[in-house]
């Protein structure tokens, strides 16, 4: 007990300092959705009334600037904005630009991702704590420490967990839901209607995607026949919805019906799925990362299976509700990736389970897509100086690790299976820890042959490895295109 303790909390520094290490330079600063809330946030503080920018149709008289606002020669953006602004709830921009307000932050300027981001990334530690107990209560210990270091170290799942922004915050709340639902399917209690009544209403009122959370939880609890406990679901969920609406009520009603009438008509349509699919991404360029892949795979391979357990049952549940609401919330093929951030939790918890079933299964299917996806991170880690793997041994790697596999399939040679299964955990080893590096060198692995725009620092995201962080970061450049090339 006190070894798989320790273990736990070993991990859990280890994945926490891979998440808080350069959180502010990566994703890049001057983020436009980022600063949506922090702006709005920040002079909603500091003036009483919020301003941000905004692309909906807004009355002239309610523009305030048009223009640059920051440093043109390191972080600045170009905007309009509009006071008041009612593009979302206040919530989640009094934590963000609340952040920037307690550091200092100007509001005329743009607002220091190392401030801002600090929300997300608390909520994303505590998140990947409930992911280790959804694994832990549903499948055991160790799909509990597989899934967290699944969540903690598939390169989008991080770095999305890093934006300020309020999705994240309902992905701590899907994640907390699901173990409460858990408790209630099996003893219904009045801890989760009240508990998931209030979540809905406080992650509603940092964005009305929040409150589809309320559908599902009323949908559990009528399956239980909880008349009541469905009701109160229903009472403080529109109890957010009130405070929302007294909200705009006390800015500017007209304004903010138009405002709710625009963003409740944006365009969504029978590509939207299509495009979740097929679009790896955790900010508006595309991150081929085979773990998000990969995890995306096992959770439909795992909700098509007919006989699931009642826990598999409902994470399948719980993961293909928010994969509609993705759907009918996100616009349909833009590139808004955050849309998706409430699913990430539960496909650390199904990447988990793939990985377990690989192993297991360990045949020449499972080996090409094991091995296919788990190291992506070598690619990233590329740059003008440092070069990939060369062509030829990718190609022999790839080739060799798939003898046993292939040996096994043509003549059930006893050995071959447990071969490929010692193979599979190399490469799931060595997969992590090219992760691990990228993650932690990823800001000077882009910037070591351009130049990037940062901005002041924290203790926090200044926070490093102790002494084993000379394993993560590279030596000199020099002669690696030539003499000194990596052979992997």
């Amino acid at each position: 007990m006190r070894l798989k303790v320790g273990l736990f909390l070993v991990l859990f520094y280890f994945l926490s300092v891979i998440k808080l290490h350069g959180y502010d330079r990566v994703p890049a600063p001057a983020h436009g959705e980022e600063l949506l809330y922090s702006w709005s946030g920040i002079y909603l503080i500091e003036t009483g009334t919020p301003v941000s920018w905004s692309t909906l149709d807004y009355p002239k008289e309610n523009k305030v600037f048009d223009g640059i606002v920051g440093d043109k020669h390191n972080l600045f953006m170009p905007a309009t904005l509009w006071r008041p602004w009612l593009d979302e709830p206040p919530l989640y921009s009094l934590l963000s630009g609340g952040a920037g307000h307690l550091f200092g932050a100007d509001r005329t300027k743009v607002i220091p991702p190392a401030y801002s981001r600090i929300p997300s990334v608390l909520a994303s530690l505590v998140t990947m704590g409930l992911v280790f107990l959804v694994g832990l209560n549903f499948f055991g210990y160790w799909i509990g420490i597989l899934a967290m270091a699944f969540y903690g170290l598939s390169p989008i799942l991080v770095l999305g967990s890093r934006l300020s922004v309020p999705e994240n915050m309902i992905a701590l709340g899907v994640i907390g839901s699901l173990l409460l639902a858990k408790k209630y399917l099996e003893k219904p209690s009045l801890v989760f209607p009240i508990g998931v009544g209030l979540t809905t209403a406080v992650l509603g009122l940092m964005k009305p995607t929040g409150f589809f959370l309320a559908p599902l939880a009323i949908f559990l609890t009528l399956s239980k026949k909880r008349w009541r406990h469905a009701g109160i679901i229903l009472a403080l969920t529109l109890l957010g919805v009130a405070a929302f609406a007294a909200y705009g009520y006390y800015y500017d009603w007209d304004l903010f019906l138009k405002i709710v009438s625009i963003q409740g008509r944006r365009f969504a349509g029978w590509t939207g799925l299509a495009y979740i699919l097929n679009s790896p991404a955790y900010d508006i360029d595309l991150l081929f990362d085979g773990w998000y892949i990969f995890g995306m795979i096992a959770a439909v391979f795992f909700s098509l299976r007919e006989n699931k357990s009642r826990e598999l049952k409902l994470i399948c549940l719980f993961f293909f509700y928010w994969l509609m609401v993705a759907v009918f919330a996100g616009t349909e093929q833009d590139l808004l990736p955050w849309y998706r951030y409430p699913l990430f939790p539960l496909i650390g918890v199904f990447g988990a389970l793939g990985l377990q079933w690989l192993y297991k299964r360990a045949d020449f299917f499972a080996m090409v897509l094991g091995i296919g996806l788990l190291l992506t991170s070598r690619f990233y880690l590329m740059n003008a100086f440092r070069p990939t793997t060369p062509t030829v041994v990718f190609r022999l790697v790839f080739f060799a690790a798939l003898i046993p596999s292939l040996l096994d399939y043509a003549w059930k040679i006893p050995w071959a299976k447990k071969v490929s299964q010692l193979i599979l955990v190399s490469f799931i080893g060595l997969g992590l820890f090219f992760n691990a590096k990228y993650l932690y060198i990823i800001f000077e692995t882009r910037c070591e042959s351009v130049s990037c725009p940062f901005g002041p620092s924290t203790k926090l995201s200044e926070t490093k490895l102790p002494f084993f962080w000379r394993l993560f970061v590279p030596g000199e450049n020099t002669d690696m295109l030539t003499s000194k090339r990596p052979w992997f």
